[in-house]
Order: C-alpha cells, then structure tokens, then sequence
C-alpha cells in the first residue's frame, strides 16, 4: 500500500508543477484558445495571493499527507522550498524571489491578455 501511495505523491507533486506552469505562463494558452484567459486570470490572482498572503496550497499538503502515508520522511514545509529554491540554493523566504514571480506572471501573460483584449475590440 506504501507503494500506491507514494505514486499518488508523485502524481500530486506532478500536477502541483502544472499547476505552478500554468500560474506563470499559462495566459500565453490564450493565444490558441482565447477563453483560456478565463480560467488562467483567477488562477494566476490566487497563485499571487498564496505567496502573498502566505497561504498554503492544498496541493503541497496533499502531497504531504501521501508521502507520509507511503512511509515517508517529509522534512519540508513548501513545494517550490523542495522542488525549486534548493535547487539553487536558495531558501525561498528572499523577498526578490517573490518579485521575480511576480515579474514572470507579469511578462508572459500581460501581453497574451493584451493581444486578446486588442482581438476582442478589433483593433
């Protein structure tokens, strides 16, 4: 049973990464799908708002729970702590990673939402 859990954590921590893709760039979908931005803005809003704020995703503590049902060691409290900033070595409580985010959402998507809202009104 250890084993069917921790594929369900990795499965998790899989669709978490898609989910984290698609906060920071998904509005580019737009450009193929013009509702897409529909569904992106207020993921994208509640993507800012967890770093934000400081809430936590239920995803990262869904994986949590799966890890530690498969018997597990889980020694760390965020996804992007574990599946990124260590990577670099980074802590992920630096102020300008929070920034960085920002910046990213900002650059991928508000061009994407400016080129459909500029399709929309026809110019």
């Amino acid at each position: 049973m250890e084993a069917v859990y921790g594929l369900l954590a990795n499965a998790a921590a899989a669709v978490h990464f898609c989910f984290v893709v698609f906060v920071i760039a998904g509005g580019l979908l737009s450009y193929r799908w013009p509702r897409m931005v529909w569904l992106h803005f207020p993921v994208a809003v509640y993507g800012v708002l967890i770093m934000v704020v400081g809430w936590r995703c239920p995803l990262t503590d869904l994986e949590i729970w799966l890890r530690r049902m498969a018997g597990q060691v889980v020694e760390w409290d965020e996804f992007l702590e574990r599946y990124f900033w260590s990577i670099v070595g980074w802590e992920g409580t630096e102020p300008f990673i929070l920034v960085l985010i920002i910046v990213l959402i900002l650059l991928f998507n508000t061009r994407a939402y400016w080129s459909l809202f500029k399709h929309l009104r026809g110019v």
